[in-house]
Order: structure tokens, then C-alpha cells, then sequence
């Protein structure tokens, strides 16, 4: 797999070596579309056969794609209105308990 990385990679720097700057532009907006158009599934596939690249390479400049998201923590959702009529109750608690 790298020596077919290797061959294209040869082919894209001379493809760019020979465009113009708005040659250039015109490619990487068209990579960029086509990379908007592909599913979920195989972009991130693509970085993890990038990131195994990089490392065969040994390219220290180059920095690795992470895909591990930070944890969320769990969101507390307070009611208002649970603790408006918690504290409604509460006090018709109370009142009750004085009627006695």
C-alpha cells in the first residue's frame, strides 16, 4: 500500500509542479467536493490509512489525525419547575401540619 501511496504522491507533486496557482486553487476545491460528497465511513477510514502512512514514512512534521473524542460529561438537567412545586408542596405541608 505505501508504494502505491508513494507512486501517486510522486504523480500529485508533479502535477502541481506544472499547474498554475489557479490550476491549483481549481484542484483542491475539487478534492475538497469530493471529499464533501463521500460517506462518513470511508473519510474516517482514510485518515486511519493516513495516519499508518505518516508513520511508515517517518515523517516527524507530519501530525497524525485523532478520532477519539473527549468524553462528555453527562449533563444535569435542572427543572425549575419540579423544585416550584416541590417547594409548593412543601409548604402546603406545612400549612397542614400548623391546622392540627
Amino acid at each position: 500500500m505505501i508504494k502505491a501511496f508513494n507512486k501517486h504522491y510522486r504523480k500529485a507533486i508533479d502535477l502541481l509542479e506544472d499547474s498554475s496557482s489557479s490550476e491549483k486553487i481549481e484542484m483542491a476545491e475539487k478534492v475538497l467536493e469530493w471529499f464533501r460528497e463521500l460517506p462518513e465511513e470511508y473519510l474516517i477510514s482514510l485518515a486511519l490509512f493516513f495516519n499508518e502512512v505518516i508513520d511508515d514514512l517517518g515523517d516527524e512534521s507530519l501530525e497524525k489525525i485523532t478520532l477519539k473524542g473527549k468524553k462528555k460529561k453527562p449533563e444535569v438537567e435542572e427543572d425549575d419547575e419540579d423544585e416550584e412545586d416541590y417547594d409548593e408542596e412543601e409548604d402546603d405541608y406545612d400549612d397542614e401540619k400548623e391546622e392540627y
